[in-house]
């Protein structure tokens, strides 16, 4: 109080410092955590089995005692293996990478096989930024697919925290030798000679150095071939001698080849998808994207550049909706502190706690690198309700001291201050406290859930130091000489009144008064249980983009699946609202492509962003029924919606069955699958055998191949030679540079008939065909093959329809264990139960170990633990009203309304201490227990229900606001404010009366 000026410049530094630090804080959607996972991804040109057996199973084995290992998962696919290596909590990603890359350097893969990637990010990461380009004014796709090589990808390569670029539908100049497999008989010669002719003339390389009197230059020797007339016209010599021309032995292409085709809107187009690290901030990478393609627009005006989805334009929504609803809170608290107060000075005085503690939470945040994202954000404007709390309590003490006082200075303001002090600081210091057992919650949620802990940590221990140095300095300077006070109690008697009548009834009838409230706890909770949803985290009404994956039976080309994308494509961008406008805005097709680099002719993406006046679920599941009607039965079709905040509600349902005879997974698998298509509540239902592929089988007869001299490994080779496709890299024919291929014409190898007749030379001088020493067959095999901890098994996937995911998946789960699965089938399940009930279990355990934490600093502070024992009854009646808010709002319980109940803890009891607190002052004074709960239940009641009231109504904007940051806190903010309200209103009746009964059985004891 002596030091007015020092305690102002000090605030002045704190305001400029939180207004700095404000300017510094990265933007993101979500806390950014360490991916606990480690990839192992090798390419290996073969089917499945022979992945997993090749590559698979050894590098498995290799990395099977890596430190901090919790989980072994792999795919062996077609020509390619990928093990997912899952970490212990805590344990870093980018060292057990460095380990996994010194553990598989020793392991011996077949020699086509690709060195091993070792990642921290996998192939199943999503991208951050869509991009489609089309050419307009006659801009045709080679000079577009030009363009992108030579200028924007080197563009985009530059972007600070870049990943990867997926391109699709570019195309490249491509030279395709086609080797013409009778001609090659004729002459006596086999595919890989002519290969081999074609590569030796096509060399150019260094072959050293030479002298030339004194100078060193470098000498490089070159074939003549740089024009596709002179590569037709080239020599190859026959066994025979013969010299004949290539064009003689094959065909020449020279074509703008694509494995993927993209359109959007109807046009084509090029599709640009770029990925960012996990260390790269969303905003600032989408950034750079966008000021690239600014340029490139004033460069290119006869380029359009679409933006099909932007990362950071929900995220700087989200953060923009958040700060307006953390503004309308702090204004809607400041009318009710005012209807309160009736006051314009002393309202005044309180709220200057709100900016004030906010500003010095953001400098808490910089120095902590905490970022501005929905958690953190969110974790403010619900504080915004609580920091004024503090400042209340004082303000209203040193108003009510002032007001008794004839003479006031201010020692008037100290004494009121100091009565206060140690309650305020209890009930603060106690409601930080809940969040310390956040730490026993792991994964995503724990790290999410803690930078919010932090934040409102921070909020509430600042707007204790503001209320216990700044708002008695304010009250000095403008209350202490105000020359007339008004007295509160005159105005509010009635309700003073009506509580004093209320309270007396129930320490009169203790008994009736505990039977009333558990009633109310027990037939809230049994009314209310059958209508609770539970979901690990609700979906997100923001998000608009709807990705459709069409799958086509095997064998289907590219081609014929881009005829029917054409048809599906006109019937989205056909599609009319109710009030004529277009149900979509925009409608990208990607045609052969599965969000791998790998080509799948038989797939495609459509991704169709919704009119922002329609519900994109609901759409989703319309035109999924609409598409798959439009289609035969052999297509499956697919959909989800794509999340634009990254928050992904976990509505994935997965049975896992486990065994070792695929022949008996393939029939569990049917049994399990036909059971969950008739379910209603299941959508996207697919197995992992159900997308088998066809292998041709060629099976050699040991007996027959002997007569000739053959093994099964000299067939293997001189059939792969007739198949294989040679890649000779980029070629500069006629000035132009091609991607240059030599393989056998597919017309001579299409069918069974046609591969028995290719040619095999054997040891023995004669020339043999596949059919004379072999069987061939096409045969069924599964396209991938899925192992968790070296154990095979087989996924049986789906959809959870509706909020309910946690009674679904139950529901489900509890069906589908009845069922009888042939000998040797175990099985298990994973998605969203498996979420909830770890995070649900997590949750629980930290709300149990807070209640004994509080207790413990709320009796080191009261020095006993019988006024704490009182306080904590006001815990369970936070049940009802929390539940209840939910339940009437058909909101459903998740992760985020949980943890609603775990601040609650915290809040709750704040009321309970203050009351108390000043109970146990008046006690100390000579006052009976009786007479000190009624004096100081109605000198709390003001501020008890001022504080509550301004922390509700703070809170009624996240409930009704439509931002992507009310995925998470919508739940929150419903729970505190049905437990807040309800908890309150007990708290004025239920804890004097338990703290009255534990008073007088002490004074029993003590007479014993």
């Amino acid at each position: 109080m002596k030091n007015i000026s020092a305690i102002l410049i000090i605030a002045i530094m704190l305001t400029m410092g939180g207004i700095y630090s404000a300017s510094l804080l990265k933007i993101e959607s979500l806390p950014n955590k360490e991916n606990p996972f480690v990839y192992i991804q090798t390419v290996y040109p073969a089917p499945p089995e022979d992945v997993l057996k090749d590559v698979t199973k050894k590098l498995e084995e290799k990395v099977e005692g890596l430190d901090g290992l919790k989980k072994v998962n792999s795919v062996s696919s077609n020509s390619f293996s990928q093990i997912t290596l899952e970490l212990e909590e805590g344990v870093s990603a980018k060292d057990a990478k460095k380990e996994v890359e010194s553990l598989i350097q020793s392991v011996k893969l077949p020699a086509d096989a690709e060195k091993p990637k070792v990642l921290n990010q996998g192939v199943v990461s999503a991208p951050v930024y869509y991009l489609s380009l089309h050419g307009k004014d006659g801009v045709s796709q080679a000079e577009l697919s030009r363009l992108l090589d030579d200028v924007f990808l080197p563009g985009f390569r530059s972007i600070r925290g870049i990943e990867r670029i997926e391109s699709i539908g570019n195309s490249e100049a491509v030279v395709k030798i086609k080797l013409n497999a009778g001609a090659i008989n004729q002459y006596g010669l086999t595919p890989s000679q002519v290969a081999g002719y074609i590569e030796a003339w096509l060399v150019s390389k260094p072959a050293g150095d030479v002298d030339f009197k004194g100078s060193t230059e470098m000498l490089r020797v070159k074939g003549e071939l740089n024009t596709l007339y002179a590569l037709a016209s080239m020599k190859v010599t026959s066994p025979g001698g013969d010299l004949i021309d290539l064009n003689k032995l094959a065909k020449i292409e020279a074509i703008d080849d694509s494995k993927f085709i993209s359109r959007l809107n109807g046009l084509p187009a090029i599709a640009v998808h770029l990925y960012k690290s996990d260390s790269a901030n969303v905003v600032e990478f989408t950034k750079q994207a966008d000021q690239l393609i600014e340029v490139w627009k004033q460069q290119y005006p006869n380029l359009s550049f679409d933006i099909v989805i932007n990362g950071s334009i929900e995220i700087n929504k989200s953060v923009s909706g958040m700060i307006q609803e953390g503004i309308l809170g702090a204004l809607l608290a400041s009318v009710i502190i005012l209807v309160f107060l009736r006051n314009v000075r002393m309202t005044g005085i309180v709220l200057v706690s709100i900016p004030l503690s906010i500003l010095i939470t953001l400098i808490c945040m910089y120095l902590l690198n905490i970022t501005i994202n929905i958690m953190t954000l969110g974790g403010i404007v619900i504080a915004i309700g609580r920091v004024v709390d503090d400042s209340i309590v004082v303000i209203e003490n040193i108003y009510s001291q002032l007001q008794k006082k004839q003479e006031r200075d201010e020692s008037v303001i100290l004494l009121a201050t100091k009565q206060v002090s140690s309650a305020i600081t209890s009930s603060t210091i106690t409601t930080v406290a809940v969040f310390l057992p956040l730490g026993l919650v792991s994964g995503a949620p724990g790290t999410i859930l803690s930078q919010f802990a932090i934040t409102v940590a921070c909020a509430l221990m600042s707007s204790l130091v503001v209320a216990l140095t700044v708002i008695p300095l304010m009250a000095k300077l403008f209350v202490l000489r105000q020359k007339k006070l008004v007295s509160h109690e005159e105005q509010q008697g009635a309700r003073t009144t009506g509580y004093l009548r209320l309270l007396r009834w129930s320490l009169n009838h203790k008994i009736i008064t505990l039977l009333i409230a558990t009633v109310l706890l027990v037939g809230s909770i049994s009314v209310s249980a059958p209508f609770i949803q539970v979901v690990f985290l609700p979906d997100g009404e923001t998000d608009k983009t709807i990705s459709f994956d069409i799958q086509a039976p095997n064998g289907t080309s590219l081609a014929a699946m881009d005829e029917q994308m054409k048809q599906l494509e006109e019937l989205l961008r056909a599609a009319k609202a109710p009030m004529g406008e277009p149900v979509f805005n925009k409608v990208e097709s990607l045609v052969g492509y599965n969000w791998q680099e790998k080509d799948f002719p038989n797939r495609a993406i459509l991704l169709a962003v919704v009119n922002d006046s329609l519900p994109a679920r609901e759409t989703m599941k319309h035109y999924q029924a609409q598409i798959q009607y439009g289609l035969s039965k052999e297509f499956n079709v697919y959909s989800n919606i794509i999340p634009a905040l990254g928050i992904s509600p976990s509505n994935s349902f997965e049975y896992r069955l486990i065994g070792d005879d695929k022949a008996k997974l393939r029939e569990a698998s049917e049994i399990v699958s036909s059971v969950m298509k008739k379910s209603s509540s299941l959508s996207n239902v697919k197995d992992s055998f159900s997308d088998s592929n066809k292998e041709v089988e060629v099976r050699v007869d040991q007996n027959k191949a002997r007569l000739y001299g053959l093994t099964a490994a000299q067939v293997l080779q001189t059939v792969h030679s007739w198949i294989d496709e040679v890649d000779l890299n980029k070629i500069t024919f006629d000035n132009t540079e091609f991607q240059t291929y030599v393989e056998m014409d597919p017309l001579y190898v299409d069918d069974l008939k046609k591969l028995g007749e290719l040619k095999i030379k054997t040891p023995i001088g004669v020339t043999v065909s596949l059919n004379d020493i072999a069987k061939i067959n096409r045969v069924s095999a599964p396209t991938s093959i899925y192992r968790e901890n070296q154990q095979q098994y087989a996924a049986v996937t789906a959809t959870i329809n509706g909020q309910d995911t946690g009674g679904i998946s139950n529901k489900v789960t509890a069906e589908l264990d009845a069922l009888q699965l042939p000998g040797g089938i175990t099985s298990k399940v994973q998605g969203a139960s498996l979420d909830i009930a770890k995070a649900f279990g997590e949750m629980l355990i930290a709300m149990v170990t807070s209640i004994f934490l509080i207790y413990v600093i709320m009796v080191l502070s009261f020095g006993n633990a019988r006024a704490p024992f009182a306080i904590l009854f006001s815990l369970p009646f936070a049940t009802i009203g929390g539940i209840g808010s939910l339940v009437l709002s058909g909101e459903p319980l998740g992760i985020s309304s949980l943890f609603g109940f775990l601040m609650l803890i915290g809040i709750v009891v704040t009321n309970a201490i203050v009351l108390i607190d000043r109970v146990q002052q008046l006690q100390e004074v000579g006052a009976s227990t009786r007479d000190a709960l009624l004096e100081a239940g109605v000198s709390r009641l003001r501020p008890i229900m001022m504080t509550a009231a301004a922390t509700i109504i703070a809170l009624l904007p996240l409930v009704l606001g439509h931002g992507g940051g009310t995925v998470i806190s919508k739940g929150l903010a419903l729970v505190v404010m049905g437990g807040l309200t309800t908890s309150t209103l007990l708290t004025l009746v239920v804890v004097p009366v338990v703290y009255e009964m534990i008073e007088t059985i002490k004074a029993r004891l003590s007479r014993v």
